[in-house]
């Protein structure tokens, strides 16, 4: 895990879209993006993808609070307030129109997601982290905290029934992205750079055991 230490979260645009171009230009990628505080990142990181180069990507959410297809508290619908636009990327919705129930949306989003993963040469995926120290929708000591041996589950939390990436679903992601700032942060930031704790207690921890992850912060120095 590598941590950098910058001024405003913004500064982090520029690394996480040269990972997706010269990812995208290998080969099919599959991004991994979160809500939250950073969506106007994401927006501003798909605006540096061409139209062309975009073909080559798939866009799926880490988290998604679950309702009726485009409710108002969608981490998708928000993306899309923000100006968050896809262009010719394939996007995986959580979601569907025909607003199954939670169990049968569960198993849509993860069985068109596992062969993605599967068929695809990268996967990279940008996240936050919450005061608490969750990232996707896991947050601590909740039943998605736990080691479950799908990629996507759901529970009920207050005040979103929440579809999530699980820790093994995040074990696939080849690069992560973790950009999280504020002083409200330091704490759970400084657990992450220097305490090794369980998942359950922490679950950003979880980013420790991928292949390569990078932290962008206003707090703490790298090492």
């Amino acid at each position: 895990m590598q941590v950098y230490k910058i001024g405003i979260p913004e500064i982090a645009i520029s690394p996480i879209a040269s990972k997706l171009k010269s990812s995208i230009y290998i080969g099919p990628t599959l991004w991994i993006i979160s809500g939250g505080s950073n969506i106007q990142l994401e927006v501003a990181i798909m605006e540096r993808i061409d139209s062309e180069l975009s073909s080559n990507l798939t866009i799926a959410l880490a988290d998604e609070r679950y309702g009726a297809y485009n409710h108002p508290d969608s981490n998708w619908v928000q993306l899309l307030k923000a100006g968050f636009d896809p262009k010719n990327g394939q996007l995986v919705e959580t979601l569907n129109q025909n607003y199954t129930s939670l169990s049968d949306t569960v198993k849509s989003y993860q069985d068109r997601l596992l062969p993605i993963i599967e068929d695809t040469s990268t996967v990279i995926g940008q996240f936050g982290m919450g005061n608490d120290g969750h990232i996707a929708g896991i947050l601590p000591n909740s039943p998605a905290s736990q080691e479950l041996p799908d990629i996507i589950t759901s529970y009920q939390s207050q005040p979103y029934t929440r579809i999530t990436f699980t820790f093994n679903g995040i074990r696939k992601i080849s690069s992560a992205f973790l950009v999280a700032v504020g002083q409200e942060k330091h704490n759970q930031l400084d657990k992450l750079i220097n305490q090794n704790l369980p998942l359950n207690i922490q679950p950003a921890q979880i980013i420790k055991q991928l292949p390569e992850s990078y932290v962008y912060n206003d707090q703490i120095e790298g090492k």
